[in-house]
């Protein structure tokens, strides 16, 4: 039995590691994509990503449900927080989008330092919105990450709004999945038939210009990548999936921060963006607001 138990830890401990690093590096995949327009690769994002969980759904025989509990949700929206599902198909969308734009924008560094406020805007929402007690080293974790935040925003020549927006979009997106009672994959799987109705009508839109694009890319690399992105998004889910079920939320929450170290790698020594003093000052509160985050997490 603790042999089998130990299995599974490592086999958690995997699939975390995978899934944020793949997280943490995918700005590689976006950068890759730059000759496409960022509304044209999330909409791509969704459409493919959404053949591959419905291709999963139909290898675990749960399509049929899925649908019926679809055409439950908008019979009987009340009952079933459809709008709730709805608004978090929103977000979930925003903060994809975000993510690319940090990217294309050569704004990598910032996109980074977002991520690392995800985890911290999280619990903020949770003490507002849901009245949780959380520990004296839990408030001052925020309190730290918020002086990071004003010195990005009095600091900057330009306001941090990929830093701020992919954090609250991210940590709102987890506050309404809180509210909504179901299945994972059967959740992820109605978020994208939601999302493919305006990707779709986006891609189809300028008199066919999307989709003579992604034709013609099929000459390079762009049709194929764009394919990809199903892949790409997709993957670290089912890890992400594989180590929720396997791994205390203390030791998964842990490693969630492999994700934004790696980005901000990249911004720097891959991307070569310059790392403006405010950037730096805001770094080193929100890495000491993580460490009492992660503190607050063992003493819990």
């Amino acid at each position: 039995m603790a042999q089998t138990q130990n299995n599974s830890f490592t086999l958690g401990v995997f699939a975390a590691l995978g899934a944020y690093c793949i997280w943490g590096l995918i700005a590689l995949y976006w950068k890759f994509l730059s000759e496409a327009g960022d509304v044209e690769i999330l909409a791509h994002r969704i459409v493919w990503s959404l053949i591959f969980v419905l291709l999963l759904l139909v290898a675990k025989r749960q399509l049929g449900s899925t649908l019926l509990l679809l055409k439950q949700l908008f019979i009987a929206p009340a009952k079933n927080n459809t709008l709730l599902l709805v608004l978090a198909t929103v977000f979930a969308s925003g903060n994809w989008l975000i993510n690319i734009v940090g990217v294309t924008a050569g704004r990598v560094v910032e996109l980074s330092l977002g991520t690392f406020l995800t985890p911290l805007a999280t619990m903020a929402i949770g003490i507002v919105i849901f009245s949780e007690k959380v520990s004296k080293i839990r408030l001052a974790a925020i309190g730290l990450a918020v002086i990071g935040v004003a010195v990005l925003i009095t600091g900057l020549d330009r306001f941090p709004w990929i830093a701020l927006l992919v954090s609250s979009t991210w940590a709102t997106y987890g506050a309404i999945k809180k509210k909504i009672v179901i299945e994972p994959l059967k959740s992820v799987a109605i978020e994208h038939i939601l999302m493919a109705g305006p990707a779709l009508a986006y891609l189809l839109s300028s008199q066919g210009y999307y989709l003579n694009h992604f034709i013609e890319g099929f000459s390079g690399h762009l049709s194929w990548a764009l394919m990809g992105t199903g892949i790409v998004t997709s993957v670290p889910m089912i890890f992400f999936s594989l180590a929720a079920q396997r791994l205390p939320m203390t030791v998964l929450g842990i490693i969630q921060f492999l994700s934004p170290v790696l980005t901000f790698l990249l911004g720097i020594f891959v991307f070569k963006e310059a790392v403006t003093t405010a950037e730096f000052v805001a770094l080193g509160c929100i890495l000491s607001a993580v460490t009492l985050y992660i503190l607050g997490n063992r003493r819990a």
